[in-house]
């Protein structure tokens, strides 16, 4: 008689795990909701709940317990977690190997709720200097675009168990996607409310704010233009679109175009000596691929005639950008 008492215990886990993402899923919808629909909450974002957080924890980690605990810093941390569990993961030789249906199930509540969760973040984020100055503090850019990248290679084709796995996936990078680019526009729409530093700046007054944890205008969009980032919305306007859907991979292209579009002049720069030593323009031949897909009127794709016009001058306004 084969012993089923471990496969018990690991769906009992997993439902309890599923239960308790969707309970995170369901504060991070209210955080978000109530900041999106009365801005003075927003000061949310940086208050310190760790006390009421400690009084809830059983952690005996007394370096957990001392540390401040914001809104903003506990939503980050999810997806801190999520890349510590994938770095774990690939030591143990487990990475990117499809369970069984109660595993893939599990991905699914977590999926849903990281989209809940970039939904609180970017609710406490956007038009928040003060919040997005300590979230590049603490290195939160970085946290998601890699957090991103790292859901994206794990993507299961159409022949999946739950192809719907990774359309949230894509959702999921997309919404991540329209949250740096909605950032580096606060800075640019609204830069009276940044420090400003131009390249005339001695030395001291770069100290000067370096040593009081200053962030600046500059490094704001610098932190969200990184080779990464820049990678990311070139990578979204190619989506698999056997996974995702026609008019789901639509839409995700013209989310992209419109990040490729507010990046491009500091994503040129990183890519700067690659102009120099080649013809390579970044981002040009990605986006005329996409303007060549959309260009085909009377192919029988579906598309209306005037959605067709607004798709390709959305297109041609992203190449006057970067050309």
């Amino acid at each position: 008689m084969i012993d089923n008492h471990d496969d018990d215990d690991d769906d009992v886990n997993d439902e309890i795990r599923a239960l308790v993402d969707e309970i995170r899923a369901l504060a991070a919808t209210t955080i978000g909701t109530a900041v999106s629909n009365f801005g003075e909450f927003r000061h949310w974002a940086l208050e310190d709940v760790s006390s009421t957080m400690n009084e809830m924890r059983t952690s005996s980690n007394n370096n957990d317990k001392n540390e401040k605990m914001t809104a903003l810093s506990l939503l980050t941390r999810v997806f801190q977690e999520e890349l510590d569990q994938r770095t774990e993961a690939m030591a143990g030789g487990t990475m990117a190997v499809e369970g069984p249906s109660h595993t893939v199930a599990m991905a699914k509540s977590r999926a849903t709720f990281k989209l809940r969760a970039i939904y609180g973040l970017g609710s406490l984020l956007r038009g928040n200097p003060t919040a997005q100055q300590q979230f590049i503090l603490n290195n939160g850019p970085d946290v998601l675009v890699r957090n991103v990248l790292g859901t994206l290679s794990n993507v299961r084709g159409p022949t999946s168990a739950d192809p719907s796995l990774s359309r949230l996936d894509y959702k999921f990078a997309s919404k991540v996607l329209a949250l740096g680019e909605d950032v580096v526009m606060d800075v640019v729409l609204h830069d009276q409310e940044y420090i400003q530093i131009d390249e005339s700046a001695t030395d001291d007054v770069k100290n000067k704010y370096a040593a009081e944890r200053v962030t600046t205008a500059n490094q704001l969009v610098a932190s969200f233009t990184t080779e990464q980032w820049c990678d990311l919305s070139l990578r979204m306007l190619a989506p698999p679109t056997e996974v995702v859907g026609e008019m789901s991979s639509r839409g995700i292209k013209e989310r992209a175009l419109s990040a490729v579009r507010a990046m491009a002049p500091s994503c040129q720069k990183v890519y700067a000596q690659e102009e120099v030593d080649g013809d390579i323009v970044w981002g040009v031949e990605e986006v005329k691929r996409v303007r060549v897909e959309w260009n085909r009127e009377g192919s029988g794709d579906g598309l209306d005639p005037v959605y067709r016009k607004e798709l390709l001058d959305l297109v041609d306004g992203v190449l006057g950008v970067l050309q």
